[in-house]
């Protein structure tokens, strides 16, 4: 049975080794991960028994905009509805607040996962890849 957990405690190890299964995740090491995690203002996680399969994190300004990230679930479990269930665990403390929107970037092929959500493309989003 899948649990869905939005505490502080998780392992770092373990999100570093659900992370690296995923490409676009791959080689981030501990110290960011946990820096990341500690800076998040929420942090979804599900577990199956006591092994780490999905994460979800949200950062916001706490007034107009929140964003989601790192929305992971690992490659053995993805089509069992975790991925619904990570999402809206992280976006439920956000809803009917008065946020502008709540935002993120999808992964390659995973946009119809969030339209099916509620999600729509943005036609200005931008991003700057590097530091200036």
């Amino acid at each position: 049975m899948v649990t869905i957990r939005t505490d502080c405690n998780l392992p770092i190890p373990a999100v570093k080794a659900l992370w690296d299964k995923i490409s676009w995740a791959q080689g981030r090491d501990l110290e960011t991960i946990a820096l990341a995690l500690s800076n998040s203002a929420l942090v979804v996680h599900a577990w199956d028994g006591q092994r780490l399969i999905g994460t979800a994190r949200v950062l916001t300004d706490g007034a107009y905009y929140a964003t989601l990230w790192d929305v992971i679930v690992d490659p053995e479990f993805q089509a069992q509805g975790i991925g619904t269930q990570l999402l809206e665990a992280s976006v439920a403390p956000f809803i009917h607040r008065g946020f502008s929107f709540i935002a993120l970037f999808a992964a390659e092929g995973k946009e119809d996962f969030y339209k099916k959500h509620g999600f729509a493309i943005h036609p200005r989003g931008m991003k700057l890849s590097e530091p200036l």
